[in-house]
């Protein structure tokens, strides 16, 4: 049984505040939210995977993002697709697995919820799982944002063959840094997740602090 959590995040891209990630999982169901500031409309995305009673597979995914008008809704037993698999969305997860056991690396099926062609991977997907997530090198020193310095180790996440993301855990297990691509950062934000949500929000405007905490509105 995964242990529940929530959790807030600030992107950051050339040391500016880009965007606010927000992960809480909770009678297992994991709820995902996500804006990025990109030009005149920001990116804007909810996800919602609901795991089954022991918390070691999923049976429903439900996403959608500010571009559709419809939320993309998958069923794992009714599409075929595989226990080993994940949607995307559900990383984490997988990253969580990969914390509590580094000595082999966790194999899954990565599953993009915004491709069309996701449903067909259970008649076409290739022999092997196309996602890893495993721990690299040694311990590691890192400078926190607030300029404490704490061990960590890294973890990396790879998908189709493209490192897709690059994680940092501290002694306690705790994500505390993504990177995603060459610029652009997630940290965790500490405290508690009501503390942490405040910072996270504080100074944004009332379209984006309405968006992360409400989401898209009622599930359609």
């Amino acid at each position: 049984m995964l242990k529940e959590f929530e959790r807030w995040e600030v992107l950051v891209q050339e040391e500016q505040r880009v965007g606010v990630l927000y992960r809480c999982l909770e009678s297992n169901v994991l709820l995902t939210r996500i804006l990025i500031e990109d030009g005149v409309e920001p990116y804007q995305a909810e996800s919602r995977v609901r795991l089954d009673d022991a918390g070691e597979t999923w049976e429903v995914s439900w996403y959608k993002d500010l571009g559709v008008d419809q939320a993309t809704l998958m069923r794992r037993e009714a599409q075929g697709l595989p226990v080993t698999s994940m949607p995307s969305f559900g990383d984490v997860l997988m990253l969580m697995r990969a914390v509590e056991s580094p000595q082999a690396p966790v194999r899954y099926w990565r599953l993009n919820e915004s491709d069309p062609h996701t449903h067909t991977l259970a008649k076409q997907r290739p022999a092997e799982p196309n996602a890893t997530i495993h721990r690299v090198g040694e311990a590691e020193a890192w400078s926190g944002r607030g300029g404490n310095t704490m061990l960590t180790h890294r973890f990396e996440s790879w998908a189709d063959g493209v490192l897709v993301a690059t994680h940092w855990v501290d002694e306690d297990n705790e994500l505390v840094r993504t990177r995603w691509s060459a610029t652009l950062n997630s940290y965790r934000v500490p405290g508690d997740a009501s503390e942490a949500g405040w910072r996270s929000l504080s100074g944004l405007g009332e379209g984006t602090v309405e968006f992360m905490t409400r989401g898209f509105g009622p599930l359609a």
